[in-house]
């Protein structure tokens, strides 16, 4: 059974992350408080597969990666 909430829904940031790299769980927390509501569900609706058809994929991971690194980084202060 597929559920949406905690752990079941991060399956792209624990594949591109992995499950010992708490980094996971820093972009779990702006999916489910910061990002836009068209990600979230999209992430919900699709990163399951998605997570599975990058799983050998590591030019991929690396790119998927790096937008979830810009992500949850702080903006920088403005000048």
């Amino acid at each position: 059974m597929n559920t949406i909430t905690g752990m079941q829904m991060c399956w792209v940031a624990r594949e591109v992350y992995g499950v010992a790299d708490p980094r996971w769980l820093r972009f779990r927390g702006w999916l489910q408080t910061e990002a836009p509501r068209w990600l979230h569900d999209l992430y919900a609706a699709h990163g399951e597969e998605f997570a599975g058809w990058i799983h050998d994929k590591p030019a991929a991971k690396a790119v998927v990666r790096f937008l979830m690194d810009r992500a949850v980084e702080p903006c920088p202060p403005s000048e």
